[in-house]
């Protein structure tokens, strides 16, 4: 089975080097059919979608590219699939999505200039695009092109429920496990400082000219950053050092004010061995303390029960009522009392 990537956003194929060379993500037409054409034997293809969309016919033309493939094709969105990469949704055999992606259809969007003439012109263009994008909808849902417009002018985003009551997918991921796990752990990841000031340190190295005309470009990765730019291979390490050190002792400080009397084991856990975020350690705390003072609620109600059921002794013929009340209850509770810390009974 060969994979084919859509994310990104959906461009022509004249600006696709451009994007290349700035290692960013999109995807054009003649992107997508190098792929099918490596595909050998109409072996099946598997479609992973990431896109919020971009030229309307650009995607026209790589849903058609996909529709017309002979062999299957499987559709799986997995972040988005919004305008454009919607229509390009609709070209599998098989459309699933995963249970945290959106999909949003909407009506196309235009750029003019002109007197009022030109303007009715451009709307009525807009509309008879609206009606063209709208026939990738209706052949996969089989909704009527009436409801499917109304949509569109809503801009209408869609959970993977709600696109799969509606036809627009046929099944939606992990649908049967539903076992999810969302990662509290940022310190892997590069600032957004860095990446930008890598980028535009990048741009100043290599010569715009030149790379357009090359037919080969081999990719960059740390290894040959390092090499071919030693000087700024040190400076976005010290840089991703000196941050990375930052966000860590900001994390230290944030738990060691949290310090409560009683918690000193779940902060030092945190601080050494878990590296728990603040607000994790906060809740371990109050989930702790929660604990405890049930507990003590629950010791303290079975002492008083204990405290109810034990009987007075009679008091002396020379003793008032009230102060042989008295001396009853007092000399009860002492014994109860020596009877806890193992005293005389």
């Amino acid at each position: 089975m060969k994979k084919i990537s859509i994310r990104g956003p959906i461009i022509s194929s004249n600006q696709q080097w451009i994007y290349d060379w700035l290692d960013m993500e999109a995807t054009s037409p003649k992107k997508v059919n190098q792929e099918l054409e490596q595909a050998t034997n109409n072996e099946e293809i598997e479609v992973e979608i990431n896109s919020g969309g971009g030229y309307v016919f650009e995607g026209s033309e790589i849903y058609t590219a996909l529709k017309s493939y002979q062999g299957n094709v499987k559709i799986k969105v997995l972040g988005i699939a919004a305008s454009a990469a919607s229509v390009i949704a609709m070209a599998g055999n098989k459309v699933a999505m995963a249970p945290t992606a959106q999909m949003m259809i909407h009506n196309a969007s235009s750029i003019a200039m002109g007197d009022y003439r030109d303007m009715d012109h451009e709307s009525k263009v807009l509309k008879n695009v609206n009606q063209t994008i709208s026939s990738a909808y209706r052949i996969k849902t089989g909704m009527e092109e009436k409801e499917l417009l109304e949509m569109m002018d809503e801009e209408t985003w869609l959970t993977p429920q709600q696109a799969k009551e509606q036809g627009f997918i046929d099944e939606i991921m992990f649908d049967n496990e539903m076992k999810f796990v969302a990662s509290e752990d940022t310190n892997q990841m590069l600032p957004q400082a860095v990446i930008d000031k890598l980028r535009n340190e990048f741009l100043d190295h290599k010569k715009f000219t030149n790379y357009a005309n090359e037919e080969e470009s081999a990719p960059m990765d740390l290894e040959k950053l390092k090499n071919d730019y030693p000087d700024l291979y040190e400076q976005v390490k010290n840089e991703g050092y000196q941050n990375g050190t930052k966000d860590e002792n900001n994390r230290i400080k944030a738990i060691e004010d949290l310090d409560i009397p009683g918690s000193e084991e779940l902060i030092n856990k945190a601080k050494f061995e878990t590296n728990a975020t603040a607000e994790k350690v906060a809740m371990d705390i109050i989930k702790a303390q929660k604990t405890q003072g049930q507990n003590i609620f629950n010791q303290t109600k079975q002492e008083a029960k204990e405290l109810d059921d034990i009987q007075g002794s009679e008091a002396p013929e020379n003793k008032k009522p009230e102060e042989q009340e008295i001396e009853e209850k007092a000399s009860s509770i002492a014994n109860f009392i020596n009877k806890k810390r193992g005293g005389n009974k």
